[in-house]
């Protein structure tokens, strides 16, 4: 395998070169410049390893490779914003032994990998049993149209997986929602924070009154202030984090609306809704035995014109969305819901054989006895009627994905490589 190391590691640094943040819509560019070119380069460099390809009008893109009944493979070429507080280059960067980039974990890099991972295969000799059918989209982040433009132009395959979670393998995702409140707004803050609902946001920003009441509360808290054409302007700073881990970050909107408790009565209730990620202070501290507990991301907050808040829930398989929205309602009674989208929980049997064999694949690589797991991660597996969520994230290592520097050591990068190469080989070939 190490004669692939330095090809892949070279692909890689092209590959985080692409700007993946969402951009302005052209003509064969609907999320923008930067996601086309880079759907372009990843369909150029799967046609150089033999793959038949297609550019499904640059919502997103297919390889296939074989005949016969299809084994997806589906992952995304977007990303977040790179956001603030990288101290390497987050359009690719190695230093030491460590890849640093926007996307190299989540999820431009896995892609690339079980590219390279088939190409290796098919250098061998080995003839695909199957047709294996790359399907990368281009807006997985931020709304899924890229899926939901292939159902309509192409047949989805029934079965495979997505590179886009965590290892061993993921059996279990719960449902996501996420709900925008509003409500007519009379106050005298002006708050703003947060870029996406599934990020935990790591700066917040407000402008008060500069009176002397409110001079002493902003002290006491202890967050950043300055005086500036008669307001007072307070920075709270938190960590980011994906919203599915929650706890992970430091919520930078709850911070700053502890403070601000003392000083606005709707935003006090805000805070006492979603103070804590396990979403207890607005009733919603649910949990059950196959996906384990709801968490809750509260994800950007505005009060021009309207004040508006979205949060980002992560809930239980066996929770239904109607006792979502019934808690809701009754603890923010004077909100309204403006937007809301959902997607259904995913779930298949651990004796299920797709699922043991991703298990069983994982353990004899990495010599480890491990069980599928739940998260509350949602990737494109829940696209398919039989899929699951496998890799690359390893247990017990810190996970950098929607943060700063976002990274992966080599040696991972290539146990990756590896996983996914004794995977596919066991199930397509």
């Amino acid at each position: 395998m190490e004669k692939y190391q330095n090809e892949l590691l070279k692909d890689t640094l092209e590959l985080l070169s692409f700007d993946g943040e969402e951009g302005k819509p052209l003509p064969g560019a609907p999320f923008g410049e930067g996601n086309r070119q880079c759907l372009d380069w990843f369909l150029s460099k799967a046609e150089s390893f033999g793959f038949q390809t297609k550019n499904l009008d640059g919502y997103c893109g297919v390889a296939d490779i074989g005949e016969g009944e299809a084994f997806g493979i589906l992952g995304h070429l977007d990303t977040v914003p790179v956001g603030d507080g990288w101290t390497h280059n987050p359009y690719g960067e190695i230093s030491g032994d460590v890849i640093y980039g926007r996307g190299v974990v989540d999820d431009r890099g896995p892609m690339l990998a079980c590219l390279y991972a088939v190409k290796s295969l098919l250098d061998e000799g080995l003839i695909p049993k199957k047709r294996i059918r790359f399907i990368v989209g281009c807006n997985e982040e931020t709304g899924w149209r890229c899926i939901k433009h292939f159902n309509t132009v192409e047949k989805m395959p029934d079965t495979g997986f997505s590179p886009d979670a965590d290892f061993p393998v993921i059996n279990c995702e719960k449902g996501i929602a996420t709900i925008t409140f509003e409500k007519n707004y009379s106050g005298n803050v002006e708050i703003s924070g947060g870029t996406r609902p599934n990020v935990v946001p790591n700066v917040c920003t407000a402008r008060i009154p500069d009176t002397a009441d409110n001079l002493t509360i902003i002290e006491k808290s202890g967050l950043e202030y300055e005086i500036k054409d008669g307001r007072i302007v307070v920075t709270a700073h938190g960590k980011a984090a994906h919203a599915a881990t929650p706890a992970l970050g430091d919520n930078a909107i709850v911070k700053l609306l502890k403070a601000l408790s003392d000083i606005d009565v709707d935003l006090k209730k805000i805070y006492g809704a979603f103070e804590t990620s396990d979403g207890k202070g607005a009733g919603l501290d649910l949990r059950d035995d196959v996906s384990g507990a709801l968490t809750v991301n509260l994800g950007i907050i505005s009060s021009h014109e309207k004040l508006k808040f979205t949060i980002n829930i992560r809930y239980p398989v066996t929770v239904k969305k109607s006792t979502l929205i019934d808690i809701l309602d009754k603890c923010l009674y004077d909100f309204t819901i403006a937007e809301s989208e959902f997607q259904e929980p995913l779930y298949v049997d651990k004796d299920d054989v797709l699922v043991k064999t991703l298990l069983s694949t994982y353990n004899d690589v990495m010599g480890t006895n491990l069980d599928a797991i739940s998260i509350g991660g949602g990737t494109y597996a829940r696209a398919l009627k039989h899929g699951v969520a496998f890799g690359p994230e390893f247990p017990g290592v810190e996970s950098t994905i929607h943060m700063p520097d976002e990274r992966t050591p080599i040696s991972t990068y290539m146990n990756v490589f590896k996983i996914y190469r004794e995977a596919i080989r066991r199930l397509c070939f």
